[in-house]
């Protein structure tokens, strides 16, 4: 008997494939920094500050490139807005729904 992949399967490998990249994307980035700031200062002659401060913004790229794929692989649902077309939150103070007196009593 043959497995047949799922939805969820699809999912699954969906996101690894992205998570893959990450490591590989996060010493790209730090590595183009790298780069760019040593050529600064071998052309300006103040080395070592911009390779210190491109390092270091190669490294706030990676990290931001590392949530965003992460986020975008396990994406969370929030609860705070409704649904379309569902019932929306009630204000601060205000009942959800009808009470248990008013359930039992046939009131509405």
């Amino acid at each position: 008997m043959a497995l047949r992949p799922t939805r969820n399967t699809g999912e699954a490998f969906r996101a690894a494939g992205a998570l893959s990249t990450v490591g590989i994307a996060f010493v790209f980035a730090l590595m183009i920094g790298f780069w760019i700031g040593s050529r600064l200062d071998r052309w300006l002659n103040t080395a070592p500050w911009f390779t210190i401060v491109f390092f270091f913004l190669g490294l706030a790229a990676g990290i931001q490139n590392v949530i965003r794929t992460v986020s975008q692989a396990f994406p969370t649902r929030s609860t705070d807005k409704p649904a379309a077309g569902g019932p929306a939150a009630p204000e601060p103070g205000e009942s959800a729904g009808p009470s248990d007196r008013e359930l039992f009593n046939g009131d509405k």
